[in-house]
């Protein structure tokens, strides 16, 4: 089985055969496919009819019955459709609307006037057959191609006839429908006023009836209700509902609503999955019918788009036609490819190697004026109470810092010749880039804060005033100094002991190797007998090329205990934000990439800085 480009939309007209057909509520049955062979441009065409082959989910949820193809006008719709694999046919029951259009053509189709079907369908997967060769399923000899996975939208009655083998024709009660109609006909000549007064009346009633009987009839489905009772009865449409209700309320049964995706979604996200996996992006759950668009390059999508959105034979358009008519008109095309293009940006932004977001807080400000974190002093220790129970008071010291937002962004396009070109490298690969230059942009600012070691509390933050800075190469000795001088912290009043402990073990990648080895030695390396590693297993390293120094290392607390670096973000959106236009001075899509984010100092209490040496 293979996959082929013969993806225009195609029609198939055909006789009508016998139907049943039900004048209370103007349906019809009918048969509107088979596997008859039919000649094509490209050879002998064959609709496969097992249930594997054939998707009716669009005829089911949204078919419309056509004449002669013409979409603007509908003069029905497709109730129900059924694939009968004993017959190979598809079938299908029809109801035509009562408007004046609508009522002409059903009266035709009544007299045996008109006795064509047509179905328009689109093909996705062919099985191409050789000459000489069989089908796979051996029951149909090459040369042919068999429509192995083909989509019906459309049922239209149609003037001309082709195929004799499906449609829908004359029962018995048509005939006899027919033969009272030129009774009515033959006599109209002598009816006077009153008569045709009495005609219309007639007439009026009976369309009350059928449009009273369709409404009872859905409700009764809608609820699973067996309708006869009611149709019976000479109740309102209101008053049935009435009494359903009151049925349903004796039963106390929950209503359950079901939300169903359209079919256009269903299109757009089987297109945006398909897509997104053959420009080699993981999707771990990937929509239904997916896998179909994995071989379909971006131009037969664009096709496709166009014909689902205008209804316009793209067959004859050129390259150049394709992309413009794709880009400019009210299709999917466009939303498609931006929606890939964002997934690839945003696995590129999760995946980028950093490792700020290890160590780090997060924070978020509702706007990009600066706001302002407040910090609160240990209150005053409790004194005993006097005979006289008298209350003395204390004060609580506060600090506080700002923080801000701002954006960050850039612009690049997809041109029109990447388009025509198939290139899938531009889809991805330039959206990944940027997604992943916008992370590596926070780990640089992060990094540089404890580079440029700038002013908190009224000092450097890392300072001998603030009891966090001290030298020595990383060995126990010096992580327990270190270690020791966090613990002995105070809070802002200078009363308590914050008994802050590290977490981390920053280093840059000079170092690496040997915290790795410090921190997973049980015990301390630089003695010769067994003493015992007291910071084994105990600390996190994180090495990170950003730390340009070769020597000094940081600890630092977590982020929940001792906030140090708050990487903050607008309103919480803790990824970048993509949006695409197609411009007029732009031959392609233009997308732009943007960031509100802001990497804020919080408090040095969470730091400890050692130079190395």
């Amino acid at each position: 089985m293979t996959t082929k480009n013969k993806n225009d939309t195609m029609f198939r007209e055909l006789s009508f055969e016998r139907a049943s057909v039900n004048d209370v509520n103007r349906t019809v049955e009918l048969s509107f496919s088979s596997e008859t062979p039919y000649k094509r441009w490209f050879g002998t065409e064959i609709l496969g009819h097992k249930s594997e082959n054939i998707d009716l989910t669009r005829l089911s949820e949204i078919g419309v019955l056509l004449f002669n193809h013409n979409s603007d006008k509908p003069i029905g719709c497709v109730e129900s459709v059924e694939l009968d694999e004993e017959e190979r046919k598809c079938k299908a029951t029809v109801r035509f609307d009562n408007d004046e259009e609508s009522e002409k053509i059903y009266q035709k189709v009544l007299s045996g006037t008109l006795k064509g079907v047509s179905v328009g369908y689109r093909v996705s997967v062919w099985e191409e057959v050789e000459s000489g060769a069989m089908s796979v399923d051996g029951r149909f000899a090459g040369p042919c191609s068999i429509a192995a996975k083909w989509m019906p939208y459309e049922i239209s009655i149609v003037s001309v006839p082709a195929d004799a083998s499906v449609g829908v024709g004359r029962s018995e009660n048509l005939e006899i429908q027919e033969e009272k109609g030129d009774e009515k006909l033959m006599g109209e000549e002598n009816k006077n006023t009153n008569q045709i007064d009495l005609e219309n009346e007639r007439k009026k009633a009976i369309e009350v009836e059928r449009q009273r009987s369709f409404e009872i009839m859905a409700m009764c489905r809608r609820f699973e209700l067996e309708p006869d009772e009611y149709l019976s009865s000479d109740k309102t449409v209101d008053e049935v509902r009435k009494l359903v209700l009151d049925e349903l309320s004796k039963k106390r049964q929950p209503l359950n609503v079901t939300i169903t995706a359209d079919e256009e979604d269903k299109f757009r996200n089987a297109a945006i999955d398909g897509l997104a996996m053959r420009a080699g992006l993981s999707i771990d759950k990937p929509a239904e019918g997916a896998q179909d668009f994995r071989g379909k390059r971006m131009l037969r999508l664009a096709a496709e788009c166009i014909e689902r959105s205008t209804g316009k034979n793209t067959r004859h358009m050129d390259d150049e036609q394709l992309v413009r008519e794709a880009l400019a008109g009210q299709g999917a095309f466009a939303g498609i490819l931006s929606n890939v293009a964002h997934k690839s940006m945003a696995q590129a932004y999760q995946t980028a190697p950093t490792t700020y977001q290890l160590w780090t807080g997060k924070g978020s400000n509702s706007d990009f004026k600066d706001a302002t974190r407040y910090r609160l002093s240990e209150g005053d220790v409790l004194e005993k109470m006097t005979s006289q129970g008298e209350f003395k008071d204390s004060q609580v010291s506060e600090s506080s810092v700002k923080t801000s937002v701002a954006t960050y962004g850039r612009s690049f396009s997809i041109t029109r010749q990447a388009l025509i070109n198939d290139d899938l490298g531009a889809l991805n690969q330039i959206p990944a880039k940027y997604g992943a230059a916008c992370r590596r942009m926070i780990n640089q600012m992060v990094y540089k804060i404890l580079a440029d070691n700038p002013t908190i509390e009224n000092a450097a933050l890392f300072h001998a005033s603030h009891g966090n800075l001290g030298t020595g190469v990383l060995n126990v000795k010096n992580l327990g100094a270190a270690k020791a001088a966090m613990a002995k912290q105070t809070n802002i009043g200078g009363k308590e002991k914050l008994n802050i402990q590290p977490a981390f073990l920053l280093v840059p990648v000079d170092l690496e190797v040997d915290a790795i080895q410090l921190i997973s030695s049980v015990v301390d390396p630089t003695k010769s007998n067994a003493t015992p590693n007291p910071f084994a297993n105990k600390l996190s390293v994180i090495a990170d090329p950003e730390l340009s120094a070769a020597t000094p290392w940081y600890l630092a607390a977590a982020p929940g205990l001792c906030p140090t670096i708050e990487v903050t973000t607008l309103n919480g959106k803790e990824a970048p934000t993509m949006e695409s236009a197609v411009l007029f001075d732009t031959l392609g899509i233009k997308w732009r990439i943007y960031f509100d984010v802001g990497v804020n100092l919080l408090d040095y209490r969470g730091f400890y800085k050692s130079t190395g040496a």
